[in-house]
């Protein structure tokens, strides 16, 4: 098998760091891009083990333009396959209190990876977007349905999904946008509910639930997130994809799962709503069935188990997580 090179920003990041692991399983070379300053122990932890596999990262700010155009220049030898585009700022509440360097982040930095994509002429490009710009509703969405994002975090991603259309059009640029639904799993964001409840629940430290615990999101496994981002940098054209399990799930139901899974009580303390939390998250992926011939393959039992396999093996070698 011929091995190609695939550039990802935000390497060090959740997805990143699993996409990172994941094409290198498949034979091919990675090179990582991220923000190295002030990493917590678990952007530690990804960093040894990306290194531990021969993937190398490099210290970029992506919302420096004159960084990125260092970068390019180390680049200018290497055929890239794809860039895939995971660095960002994430978080609805955190984009309240400094949305300004959400868009610069978000924006910035997603112009200066694209006019990357076109100077090295990558074969494609694949951007990470989220549910989050449909601002929530009681039934599936779809890619073409009315997006209502409510807050800076998921404007300032709508807002890059348009740069990306954009640039596609012009610069005949393979772009794939994906929507990602509530992902979760082995070396998680610290900041969302799955990996808070398993750490707090196994140490027997009380977790907060906003809200009756009711809402439901759809929780998808970051296997099947890898496996279909991979796919989509294969995609001709402009393409907008929704990337989820369509499987929505109470959230007290991944508390009881977890749970059931430690063999431990979690302590529940419950909070007001937060107004920026919608009731539901439900994905229609049949976009992305049909065109990347992809399932998702785990079921919200299964990869709550592997992300709890996983906490049980490194958390005490990484170390606190929040």
């Amino acid at each position: 098998m011929k091995k190609d090179t695939f550039l990802i920003t935000g390497s060090l990041g959740f997805v990143g760091f699993n996409l990172c692991c994941y094409i290198n399983s498949l034979g091919h070379e990675v090179i990582g891009l991220d923000i190295k300053k002030n990493n917590s122990n678990l952007k530690k932890w990804r960093e040894k083990k990306l290194n531990s596999i021969g993937v190398k990262i490099f210290d970029v700010d992506i919302s420096d333009k004159y960084q990125v155009q260092d970068f390019e220049d180390k680049l200018l030898n290497i055929s890239l396959k794809s860039i895939f585009h995971l660095a960002g700022l994430a978080g609805v509440r955190r984009s309240l209190e400094i949305p300004e360097k959400y868009y610069d982040v978000n924006l910035r930095g997603t112009l200066n990876i694209l006019n990357l994509a076109e100077n090295l002429k990558a074969g494609s490009l694949v951007f990470s977007s989220t549910s989050s710009v449909y601002g929530g509703s009681d039934v599936s969405s779809k890619e073409e349905d009315t997006l209502r994002p409510i807050s800076p975090y998921a404007n300032s991603k709508l807002l890059a999904e348009k740069i990306c259309e954009l640039h596609a059009n012009q610069k005949k640029l393979n772009v794939s946008i994906l929507r990602y639904f509530t992902v979760y799993g082995e070396a998680g964001r610290t900041d969302m509910s799955v990996l808070k409840f398993i750490d707090k629940i196994f140490q027997n430290k009380p977790i907060v639930i906003y809200g009756d615990g009711n809402q439901e999101r759809d929780f998808t496994y970051i296997k099947d997130v890898c496996e279909a981002t991979f796919l989509s940098s294969k995609l001709k054209d402009f393409n907008i994809l929704n990337i989820g399990n369509s499987n929505p799930v109470k959230l007290i139901s991944i508390v009881n799962i977890i749970e059931k899974i430690l063999n431990k009580k979690a302590n529940i303390i419950f909070e007001p709503k937060n107004n920026l939390d919608v009731l539901k998250t439900h994905a229609n992926n049949s976009k992305a069935i049909k065109l990347l011939n992809w399932n998702p393959q785990y079921d919200v039992e299964k990869g709550l188990l592997n992300t709890i396999n996983w906490y049980k093996d490194y958390s005490e070698s990484i170390g606190k997580l929040s």
